[in-house]
């Protein structure tokens, strides 16, 4: 009869084991859920910020187009919105970027090229190293920046207008 005691005892320690492991393990299971959905999330804010940074950008070069005697074909120059740039002497590198009668930078060849040449010309990184992929549509004059989460990023060379869309 101890035998058999001595045996439920360890029987139960055990469960009592396995029983820990399982909850463990599904306490680990709803925290890896958690955490790679917000690793989306994070993502699709990073992108959510490369719109703002779009609008903001667009508007600077259709400010510096009206003060440059809205000219077809334009010179960046972002050190002018700089006030504290070191060395304000220095040649700065200036980038030509084609406009629209209405003010809208446009890409140098309307394909995918010339959306991917835009993208780094307006925010200064190249879209490959970004993850994002670019798309031009002919029929809408439209050049579409979509990332890794499907966000994506939609400039209509014509308008201006830029529509962010994602997933949800």
């Amino acid at each position: 009869m101890q035998n058999q005691q001595k045996a439920d005892g360890e029987l139960l320690h055990v469960f009592g084991k396995v029983v820990s492991i399982l909850l463990i393990l599904a306490l680990l299971t709803i925290l890896g859920f958690k955490y790679f959905s917000s690793v989306d999330n994070v993502g699709a804010q990073s992108f959510k910020r490369e719109h703002t940074k779009l609008i903001n950008m667009l508007a600077m070069v259709k400010a510096q187009w009206f003060t440059q005697g809205r000219p077809d074909l334009m010179p960046l120059d972002w050190n002018s919105f700089d006030g504290n740039a070191p060395n304000k002497h220095e040649q700065p590198e200036l980038a030509l970027i084609k406009m629209s009668k209405g003010g809208w930078p446009l890409p140098n060849q309307r394909d995918m090229v010339g959306c991917e040449q835009l993208w780094s010309q307006l925010l200064g990184r190249e879209a490959e190293r970004q993850h994002v992929v670019t798309a031009f549509d002919v029929s809408g004059n439209v050049c579409s920046y979509i990332d890794n989460n499907s966000a994506q990023l939609r400039y209509n060379l014509g308008t201006g207008r830029v529509k962010f869309l994602t997933k949800d």
